[in-house]
């Protein structure tokens, strides 16, 4: 490193090898190991709670509602936005289930972006109506959509397919319909030890309208008391992740307790 009319001609004077060398012992496939005393906790210990204020939520939301890929309509948070990529490149899932499809730009994001981490994944997308999906989507490699009724889960996905998918595996559920059924079904038949399952929206402060931040209609946590049953009923069987929960502070992202480990 070299300055222009200064004494400084490198960085040996610092402590910035000394930082890169702490860096480099520290991480491993873009995770910080020393970042959390505990990093896999029982839900049970969690609480339903955020360092972000209600006012903050609120004016994030207004913003989330316009936020696109490739001109596509995606809808996602700039918290989660990279909490998804730091765990796509830890994990290396060679599946995703994404239960909830919208405009397929998600689906067509997270194809991308493992692309980018030379793990290929096969992604596949559902939601009862496919209309919304965009043609770039639908063209994607790598992607398949599948329009299906969550509450006939059995037929959506029978077990023989989901035993057949390869791992690590994600769930991410952004449906949040038939929840006993729909939960129940893969863990009985998909997801083993050491996958994921992303529970999204968990936060009860979202506008009730969407696109209407100023909206006083609120989401409410009608949707984390039924998920939190099968967890509760399951406690054995999952850990919430702090390492993203917490990442931003406790649980600075939409999915408050939304990040678990299948043990």
């Amino acid at each position: 490193m070299t300055s222009k009319g200064s004494s400084v001609q490198d960085d040996s004077h610092s402590d910035y090898h000394k930082i890169k060398q702490q860096a480099k012992d520290s991480m491993h496939r873009g995770v910080w190991q020393n970042r959390f005393e505990e990093r896999f906790v029982p839900l049970s210990q969690r609480e339903m709670k955020c360092d972000l204020p209600k006012e903050a939520i609120r004016a994030i939301s207004q913003g989330k509602h316009y936020i696109s890929y490739r001109g596509i309509p995606m809808a996602k948070d700039p918290f989660d936005i990279v909490l998804y990529e730091t765990l796509f490149y830890e994990l290396q899932p060679k599946a995703i289930i994404e239960l909830g499809a919208y405009t397929g730009a998600s689906a067509l994001w997270m194809a991308d972006i493992l692309k980018t981490f030379d793990c290929p994944a096969e992604i596949i997308s559902v939601d009862i109506d496919l209309s919304l999906v965009d043609e770039q989507a639908q063209a994607a490699e790598h992607v398949r959509f599948i329009e299906g009724d969550c509450h006939q889960i059995e037929q959506l996905f029978p077990a023989k397919m989901l035993q057949d998918l390869p791992h690590p595996f994600i769930l991410i559920d952004d449906a949040h319909v038939n929840i006993d059924g729909v939960y129940g079904h893969f863990h009985q038949h998909a997801l083993r030890s050491g996958d994921y399952f992303i529970v999204e929206d968990t936060v009860p402060w979202i506008p009730g309208k969407f696109g209407e931040a100023d909206d006083q209609t609120e989401w409410g946590d009608w949707k984390w008391g039924e998920i939190s049953d099968f967890f509760r009923n399951h406690e054995a069987d999952y850990r919430v992740d702090q390492y993203y929960t917490d990442f931003f502070g406790y649980n600075t992202t939409w999915n408050w307790n939304g990040f678990l480990r299948r043990q």
